[in-house]
Parts: C-alpha cells; structure tokens; sequence
C-alpha cells in the first residue's frame, strides 16, 4: 500500500500587523525619490541657477529638494521618519509584550532604547535637511546631512546589537523560537543570519557613504551625486530588514486565530499570560542573592520553568489518544498534518 501523504499548512500570517510599519516608510521614501527623479528627467534634466551653470548628470538630490519639489521632500521626509521611529518603538513594544522573542539581556533594552533616541536625533537631521535647502542655506543644509548620516550610523549599531545578542546566545531562546535553528553551530540560526544580513547593509552603506564624499570633495559632482541616489535607495533596504524582524508577530497571531490548524503548546506566547518574565525574575532575584545575578535570565530558565522541568522529568504522563506527553512544550512546533480522513487539531491546556 502507498503510504499516505500528509499535507502541512502553508505559511500564513496576519496580512494587517506590525511589519507594515517600515514597509509604508519604505513606499513613502522609495516614492518620493522616483518621483523626483521622474520630475527632473521630464523637466529636460535642468542645472538649476544655484549650482554656478556647471554641468551634472545627475543632480543631487538636495537640488531638485530645493526647486518647486521641496513641499514633496518635505512631506515625505517628515512621514518617512515618523515611520522610520515607529518602526523600532514597535520592535521594542513586541519584545516587552512577548509577541516576538523577548529580550534575553538587560543590555537589549537599553540598546532599544539608545537607537531610539539615537534614530528620533538622526531623522530630524533628514527633515531639517529638507526645510533648510541647499539654495538658501548650503551650510545648514550640509550641517543636517552630517547629522542624519551620523545618528542614524550610531542607531543602527545599537539595533545591530540587540540581534547580535539573540544569534550568539541561541540556548538562551524560548522554547517557541526553536525552529529558528537549522544547524548545531551556535551560530546556525536566524537570528545570526538576521544580524550578518545587517552588518552587509552597513558595511555597503559605508562605502556609498565614503564614496560620496570622497567624490565631492574632489570636485566630481556627478559620480558623487551618483552615490547619494545609491545611498539613499539602499537606506530602504534596512526597513526591508527591520519588516522581516516583524513577520513571526504576524504569523503568531494568525496561528492564535487560526488554532485548528496548528499544533500549539502551553508555552505559545499568544496563549500564555505570563509570558518571558526574565526582568521581573531578575529583579526578584536581586533582592535575595545579588552575588548570583547574571545577564541571561529568560522565561526558559526562570524558576517556574526549571521547576516545570524537573516535573516533567520526574513525571511522565502515558500518551492516550491525542494527549501530547509533557515533554512535547519543547519541541519543534509544525503544522498538523491532513489526510483523507483529517483529524481534529488540538491544543494543550494550561
């Protein structure tokens, strides 16, 4: 007889979540960028009267910024940032509230909190280089542009770090996220890879950044103005980043809307109402042993957790029917398979 092939649900999500947050950064930014490129090509690509009549092919973005489009830089530099601080405010708020993998350091929150801060100072940089043109006020303009390049340099790096510290301390995870691991490397999982994919889209960044000034300053305004349209596509690729970081929120709550078509466990952070109460376990701790305090504590190893296991070790239930043993909080969840017959999907209870 031909064994029975299953069928595992595909990967669905909430179409409406947070992820859209840096993608409606990204349309606004990209948008505003193709638009007035498109503007300046119908115009018969123009050298505008500030730029001393020499010619440039193409213009700097601040030029056309500083024509009849500076409402349009303006508008859209200002949505843009909003969305931009939006975007790491929502990070942070899915951590703190365990609808992503929570903080498993008390440096991840204030490094949270740091490219927050850091990225608000930066992104008012971008929208003061748009209110202050480069016709009007050059050196404030190239002030601003020093400013935004700079902070928004300084919020990455604190962003970066929080996923440096997910993908090298991959033990340290709740038990929801073990499928994010694909190898037995320490650093063979999705959140390294998250973090590796960040460090090149700096790294690029840099060089388009090097190379724009190092062009201008020579007094190659076309190649330099080349590398600020480059930078300024490439800057959206980092929402790209940021949405992903966003995507396993949306497809939790699918799956906690959608229970009967998923094997969940006790432990799924849309069914539990404790949640990774790392920082309430560390500031309890504090007050008995401060001596044994380390930096990792995480719903996995809090006392309610280890307590959980020793039970589980000490007690382990017969498996009747579709009872799941308890051990079974810890493993790999994955989508329940259908055949011609499909049985019903379950849930364990609390």
């Amino acid at each position: 007889m031909s064994e029975i092939k299953t069928k595992r649900p595909r990967v669905r999500f909430q179409v409406i979540h947070y992820y859209l947050i840096p993608i409606v950064a990204l349309i606004v930014w990209w948008g505003m960028l193709i638009a007035m490129l498109i503007c300046w090509g119908v115009q018969g690509h123009p050298i505008y009267s500030f730029m001393n009549g020499e010619y440039q092919s193409p213009v700097y973005l601040s030029d056309i910024g500083a024509t009849n489009l500076q409402p349009l830089f303006i508008s859209c530099a200002g949505f843009q940032a909003i969305f931009f601080v939006g975007t790491l405010i929502a990070g942070m708020f899915l951590r703190k509230t365990n609808r992503i993998q929570p903080y498993i350091s008390y440096h991840q929150p204030r490094l949270a909190i740091a490219s927050i801060i850091l990225a608000i100072i930066g992104q008012l940089g971008i929208l003061f280089v748009s209110i202050f043109n480069t016709k009007n006020f050059h050196s404030v303009h190239l002030t601003m542009v020093g400013i935004f390049i700079a902070f928004i340099f300084f919020s990455c790096c604190c962003d970066f770090g929080v996923s440096f510290i997910f993908g090298t301390r991959p033990s340290l995870l709740d038990p929801v996220h073990e499928t994010v691991i694909f190898g037995n490397g320490r650093l063979s999982n999705l959140y390294f890879l998250s973090f590796v994919s960040k460090i090149v889209w700096l790294v690029v960044a840099i060089v388009f950044a090097a190379c724009f000034g190092y062009y201008m300053k020579h007094g190659d305004d076309s190649l330099s103005a080349k590398f600020e349209w480059c930078i300024c596509f490439w800057y959206g690729f980092l929402l790209v980043l940021w949405s992903i970081d966003m995507v396993p929120s949306a497809i939790r709550k699918f799956r906690s809307k959608h229970p009967e078509l998923y094997q969940t466990n006790q432990y799924d952070y849309e069914k539990q109402s404790v949640g990774a109460n790392w920082e309430d376990d560390l500031h309890n701790h504090a007050r008995n042993q401060s001596s044994m305090i380390d930096d990792q504590p995480t719903f996995v190893n809090s006392p309610i957790m280890q307590n959980q296991q020793l039970a589980q070790q000490q007690y382990q239930p017969m498996v009747q029917g579709n009872e799941i043993p308890a051990n079974a909080a810890y493993s790999r969840q994955e989508g329940v398979g259908y055949t011609s017959a499909p049985q019903q999907a379950y849930t364990v209870a609390r």
